[in-house]
Parts: C-alpha cells; structure tokens; sequence
C-alpha cells in the first residue's frame, strides 16, 4: 500500500538533508537523531537515506507537548 508521500514524491527514500528540509529542522540535528538510534537511517555509497516508513515511525515516537497530551 502506498502512502502518501509515496504518491507525492513518487519516492520511498530521502537524502538527509530532504529529511531536515521536510520536517522543518537543521541538518545537524538529524544526524543527532541517528546517532541517538532515535532515527533509523541506511548507507547507500557515501550518501546517508531515510526512507519514509524509518521518517514516519520516527516522527510517531517523538513525545507529544504538554498541550497536545492533555
């Protein structure tokens, strides 16, 4: 089944970059992301990946703020 950005990007993985461009946050911070494990990314090469379903769990597994918990 797709999802949407499947159908949106027509793709299933991400350049690092693309990853912090998407989410609205520094290139830096996603690779602390994956050198915490807290992001699963792969090595294809020298380049570093992200697919969308590693994105999606990672996204869903963030903690909620204070007002969106209550």
């Amino acid at each position: 089944m797709e999802t949407a950005v499947q159908n949106f990007y027509g793709r299933r993985s991400f350049r690092v970059e693309e990853i912090a461009e998407r989410n609205g946050i520094s290139r830096a911070q996603i690779f602390v992301e994956i050198k915490e494990k807290r992001l699963n990314a792969r090595k294809v090469g020298s380049r570093t990946i992200v697919t969308d379903e590693d994105e999606a769990n990672w996204l869903a597994s963030l903690p909620q703020t204070k007002e969106a918990a209550a």
